[in-house]
């Protein structure tokens, strides 16, 4: 009996001291880094991004840039006070799943498929551009 509780505590110090080396002089995993953003920016950009986007938008009338929101065409050539309910929260419904600097080449995107914003939305789009 004295043997196997010999064998128990023998046993048990092992574990301790292989468990306190192991954590003494095991190689630290380096802290994690942060995910870094790389953006490519060109050498001759002037560091106002969110314009620069608008501007080359602009250099090119004729591209349209859709924003998941193709079912918006059929609204096209509607007058901007004469929308439902039903069809102003879709326009909502697009607007607010937006991030802020995409709401300006969004308007640009409806503008440019000849799709008026519905007139109760405009202050709302304005103050999410503002807000960003």
């Amino acid at each position: 009996m004295l043997i196997l509780l010999g064998i128990l505590v023998g046993v048990f110090v092992l574990l301790a001291v292989g468990t306190w080396l192991s954590n003494r002089y095991r190689k630290r995993a380096p802290e994690e880094k942060k995910e870094e953003c790389r953006i490519e920016i060109p050498l001759d950009c002037c560091g106002a991004h969110e314009v620069c986007e608008v501007e080359e938008m602009l250099k090119h009338p004729d591209q349209i840039v859709y924003f998941e929101d193709e079912e918006l065409d059929r609204y096209q050539g509607i007058s901007a006070d004469q929308y439902n309910d039903r069809q102003i929260e879709e326009f909502r419904d697009v607007l607010y799943t937006l991030n802020g600097d995409e709401i300006r080449k969004w308007l640009l995107s409806i503008e440019r498929r000849k799709i008026q914003l519905p007139s109760v939305l405009r202050p709302e789009a304005l103050q999410l551009i503002a807000d960003s």
